[in-house]
């Protein structure tokens, strides 16, 4: 069965829709770009806006409050007590010790200070001080001068360049060497005994009737080391003593108790001298 023309049309009809003009489409595209605009434009400004932000704050360490804060007060009040006391140096003063140091023939046995705790203010520096000369009057050195004997000051200087003072009996002539250090029981509160002959000698020492082991370095002319030997004891009832020979002629002998050479600095490429009083 069909419609006839006039249905035809009519169904037709309504289906139909009109086509926009090219004006329409113009104002389509243009109003599309401006929406494509305003985003881009919104985009921009946020990311602008962000980089001129700080950074996250999580990643900024938190302030320990642990940390003790010194004011100005507080400052004040410690130079006023140093100021008092009159002894202490500003904290930022450091007192820097000379590069060489001449060392001591005794040594102190005084226990380093203990370290201060971490939250206590740090002391200030005392100045550099020197050390007094082993001669010098000391309550804890007693010296009991040997008749026949007399005694000298004597420094050695190491192969570094270090130095050490110290005290000595002094044989200087022919009774007082044939003597030395028998029947004693000590060095007599004194560091050494020195040997001192009138010309460069090849003589050699032995151990009869002394009571205390003893090292024996050689020196020559020109205070230059020659050689060491450690030396024991001689019993009275050994008929030979072991005698004790420098490697070459030497000007002066320094005997000290036996293992005492390395800490007077003695040994090779040493010097000895004797300082004027």
């Amino acid at each position: 069965m069909s419609a006839s023309a006039d249905e035809r049309v009519d169904r037709v009809a309504p289906a139909r829709r009109a086509r926009p003009d090219a004006a329409d489409e113009a104002r389509l595209v243009w109003l599309r770009r401006a929406v494509w605009a305003v985003l881009l434009a919104g985009v921009l400004a946020f990311l602008v806006q962000g980089a001129d932000n700080p950074p996250d704050p999580l990643l900024v360490p938190a302030p320990d409050t642990t940390t003790t804060t010194t004011t100005t007060a507080d400052l004040e009040a410690r130079i006023e007590v140093e100021d008092e006391r009159g002894s202490a140096l500003p904290a930022t003063t450091l007192a820097l010790a000379p590069s060489t140091v001449a060392r001591s023939s005794t040594s102190s046995s005084a226990p380093a200070p203990a370290r201060e705790a971490a939250s206590a203010p740090a002391p200030a520096l005392a100045p550099p001080t020197t050390p007094p000369p082993l001669d010098a009057a000391s309550p804890t050195v007693v010296r009991r001068p040997l008749p026949g004997f007399g005694q000298t000051a004597f420094r050695v200087t190491d192969a570094r360049g270090g130095v050490v003072d110290g005290v000595a009996l002094l044989a200087a002539d022919q009774p007082s060497r044939q003597r030395g250090l028998m029947e004693q029981s000590d060095l007599r509160g004194y560091d050494a005994m020195v040997f001192r002959f009138p010309s460069p000698t090849t003589g050699t020492f032995f151990m009869r009737n002394t009571r205390i082991p003893l090292s024996i370095a050689f020196f020559d002319l020109h205070g230059r080391f020659v050689s060491a030997a450690d030396m024991e004891p001689c019993p009275d009832d050994v008929a030979d003593c072991p005698t004790y020979a420098a490697a070459r002629p030497y000007l002066h002998a320094v005997e000290v108790a036996q293992g005492d050479l390395a800490r007077f600095g003695i040994g090779p490429g040493s010097v000895l001298s004797f300082p004027s009083p």
